[in-house]
């Protein structure tokens, strides 16, 4: 696949997800099946590529695991999922990843110290702008249901950023930290899940649970890494995070097309500065992250993880 064929797929995924995650925990399931589903499976999986490549994993990448898992794992993944039964997915997708330039250059200047550039910062600003937009007509024009949605999401996202830092700092490839995060969110989530017999299929089709299944544990959790990786591979870094910015005005379209979720003048103004920023943010500095979320460095030989797994 090439590069932007790579790219497309991913954005189309990320777009798509949760347009098929409101229609389901609108319908038949429960949060707590789909993060059964979205770790379980994504565990399934990933376990041949850990058992086929964990004597290259260096025991402080397991250790570093764990706290990647409290940030990007089943809570992540919980709150999303959760706050998508109370708001639109136009939301969700518009206040997670369209939020993420705003969240990484945040707590990168403060927990991390680092500077963002000139450009990053008009980036974020322009998220921030339609994120404080969209959220203040949900208050003003929702109910409280909706504007606790919508905190879910921004909570979901600042999750995120804190892992695509903690990547950064320890030089943890995307298959290698998604696989991780995979294995220790479901030796969690499985057990919990089936003695608490929160997740339940009593009232779930078959069509629906193998769509689900899908896109839960396949298509988000494993395709959209590996298509992120050739995308930055063959791209570059600012190329393929530049394409990430139509992810909000596409979820809306979708949205649109499949929930019959009508955006009103200010949600689409809010989709339009978000798009904005997270396109502007697309510079070297602002994209580093992503470069490698998706690529180890080649000067940090003590991670254990090797070149070759750089492109999957």
């Amino acid at each position: 696949m090439n590069g932007y064929g790579a790219a497309a797929l991913a954005v189309l995924i990320w777009a798509s997800y949760p347009v098929a995650t409101r229609a389901a925990v609108t319908g038949s399931f429960t949060p707590e099946t789909l993060v059964l589903l979205r770790f379980g499976i994504g565990a399934l999986l990933f376990t041949p590529y850990l058992i086929l490549n964990w004597r290259l994993i260096a025991r402080v990448t397991w250790l570093q695991g764990i706290p990647l898992t409290l940030t990007h794992g089943a809570g992540m993944a919980a709150l999303a999922i959760a706050g998508m039964q109370l708001a639109p997915a136009n939301h969700a997708a518009a206040l997670g990843p369209g939020a993420s330039p705003a969240w990484v250059a945040l707590i990168g200047f403060i927990f991390f110290a680092q500077r963002p550039s000139r450009r990053a910062i008009a980036g974020a600003s322009l998220c921030l702008a339609g994120v404080v937009l969209l959220t203040l007509w949900s208050a003003s024009e929702q109910s409280l249901s909706v504007l606790a949605g919508d905190a879910m999401f921004l909570g979901a996202s600042a999750l995120a950023a804190c892992y695509v830092l903690q990547l950064r700092r320890w030089g943890i490839g995307a298959v290698q930290g998604a696989a991780i995060v995979s294995l220790y969110s479901a030796l969690v989530v499985v057990p919990l899940c089936l003695w608490s017999a929160a997740a339940t299929f009593d009232e779930v089709s078959s069509a629906e649970l193998v769509w689900q299944v899908l896109w839960q544990g396949i298509f988000i959790g494993c395709v959209a890494v590996i298509a992120l990786n050739q995308a930055v591979a063959r791209l570059g870094a600012e190329r393929s995070s530049a394409l990430v910015a139509a992810v909000p005005v596409l979820s809306a379209a979708l949205a649109l097309a499949f929930l019959g979720e009508i955006p009103s003048a200010t949600e689409l103004t809010a989709f339009v500065l978000i798009s904005a920023g997270v396109s502007i943010a697309a510079a070297p500095r602002a994209t580093q992250a992503i470069r490698l979320l998706a690529t180890p460095p080649q000067t940090a030989p003590r991670v254990g993880y090797p070149a070759r797994d750089s492109a999957p």
